[in-house]
């Protein structure tokens, strides 16, 4: 029985390694026009810019983000579900692999008799049968490449969520941080705006003034007082998408962050355009899925062809009364679809579309990336110019609407040009803040375009 077993497993040994005649095409890389360099990068590219490294938020050196992120990582659902589809494609690509192997089932049985003519009798046997399927044209390995290939895009998948996520956390954050600030202005302006309107109703009751004025500074106070309500609302909606982005109930969770003003934009060191294709997981998931394709194609085009499965039995007898029978079997079946009404054909024409259907997402997904890098660079150098201008205006406003107060106090200025310069100091305050934080989000849709330096763990 084990020479038998022996000869039959080396058997189907020798004939898998002489199963050579795949009928697959090796995977080839499209062809991508790539620019030489971007456009703009002067800056970017200076000696002090920020590599982009896997953690590329530190670099903003602020303690709650860091801590808001490693939540975020921890406990996001979206992210965990993309790490419980990279098991499945692992446990796929096991059952893929398996088929590739030979396989092995032991049988027993065991019966006992009585009778009056021959008296009591007992049989046994057990019986180990081992089958193979040659892989003469490659069809199974190539099964096993796509299923592979679908745990490499998985990996990759899990990569662009968490990429996502990041952005997601830091952009909610910096965005809270700078309503706080819209609305600090808005009630350091409604506070200076009701010291107006005393002063305007004081002259008033001394008859200095007409009720016109004292109308139109209340008007204005409400007017500014009308904003803050729908701040803390933002406040309150940014606060709780930030929540759920950490896999945390929004009630009761608020960002401890006071300001956005005490926070650096660091700049961001670029890389050549062609970096993009190892960076960003979006691409590298749109290849693994093209190379999982162009498996499928040899798959289906082996299924045209025979299907060879050996299979070797070996049984002994009498194993529980120590009997010594054996019986040994060898067998080799060949099977061949004759007819099909087309559909093997029809599965390799499908296989084919399909992969040029994901070639030319490929391709576009490179563009898209070129894009979005392109602008993103664009944008970090429009906001940064945007911010530097509405500082200053911002300055300019208030020592304008401070000197219009004074004025009005003495006497020598209209209450219309106070009221216009309060309105011009608060649009300018508020518009540069919104300056500020528009610099923040192009530096982290930088980060983000860039491929964020992640580096993909399996």
């Amino acid at each position: 029985m084990q020479t038998l077993l022996k000869s039959s497993v080396i058997g189907i040994m020798l004939a898998s390694t002489l199963a050579g005649c795949a009928v697959g095409t090796p995977y080839q890389h499209p062809d991508v026009a790539m620019p030489a360099t971007w456009e703009g990068t002067a800056k970017a590219n200076a000696a002090s810019a920020a590599t982009v490294t896997a953690d590329w938020w530190k670099q903003f050196g602020n303690a709650e983000l860091d801590q808001l992120m490693e939540q975020a990582l921890a406990a996001n659902h979206d992210l965990a579900a993309a790490v419980s589809r990279i098991r499945q494609a692992r446990a796929s690509a096991g059952i893929a692999a398996a088929g590739r192997l030979p396989a092995a089932d032991l049988s027993s049985s065991a019966t006992r008799s009585h009778s009056k003519q021959s008296g009591t009798s007992e049989q046994s046997q057990l019986g180990v049968t081992v089958s193979y399927e040659l892989d003469l044209w490659g069809g199974k390995a190539a099964e096993s490449q796509a299923a592979y290939a679908r745990v490499d895009s998985s990996i990759h998948d899990r990569d662009a969520i968490a990429l996502i996520l990041q952005a997601e956390v830091a952009s909610n954050y910096f965005q809270a941080l700078a309503l706080k600030d819209r609305l600090a202005i808005a009630r350091k302006n409604l506070d200076a705006a009701r010291n107006v309107l005393s002063l305007v109703e004081v002259r008033y009751n001394k008859g200095a003034t007409t009720g016109l004025e004292v109308s139109q500074q209340r008007t204005s106070v409400l007017n500014i007082e009308a904003q803050i309500p729908q701040l803390e609302q933002d406040l309150r909606t940014t606060q709780t998408a930030l929540a759920v982005l950490l896999g945390r109930a929004p009630q009761g969770f608020a960002v401890q962050g006071a300001t956005l003003a005490d926070m650096q934009v660091p700049a961001v060191a670029t890389y050549q355009p062609t970096s993009l294709l190892e960076r960003r997981p979006d691409i590298k998931r749109a290849e693994a899925q093209l190379v999982a394709a162009n498996a499928d194609i040899a798959t289906a085009r082996a299924a045209l062809y025979p299907n060879i499965r050996l299979s070797a039995t070996a049984i002994a007898g009498g194993v529980l009364t120590a009997g010594s029978s054996t019986l040994g079997s060898l067998i080799a079946s060949l099977s061949q679809s004759l007819f099909d009404g087309g559909r093997l054909r029809g599965q390799v024409a499908l296989s084919q579309a399909q992969r040029e259907e994901l070639v030319e997402q490929y391709l576009q997904s490179v563009l898209v990336s070129l894009k979005e890098v392109q602008d993103s660079l664009g944008s970090v150098t429009t906001t940064q110019s945007r911010q530097q201008l509405l500082t200053q205006a911002a300055r300019e406003a208030q020592e304008a609407y401070r000197i219009a107060n004074v004025k009005y106090q003495a006497g020598s200025q209209d209450l219309l040009t106070l009221l216009d310069s309060q309105r011009t100091q608060l649009q300018a305050e508020d518009s540069r803040v919104q300056a500020d934080l528009a610099r923040f989000t192009a530096t982290i849709n930088l980060y983000k375009s860039l491929g964020g330096g992640w580096e993909s763990n399996s």
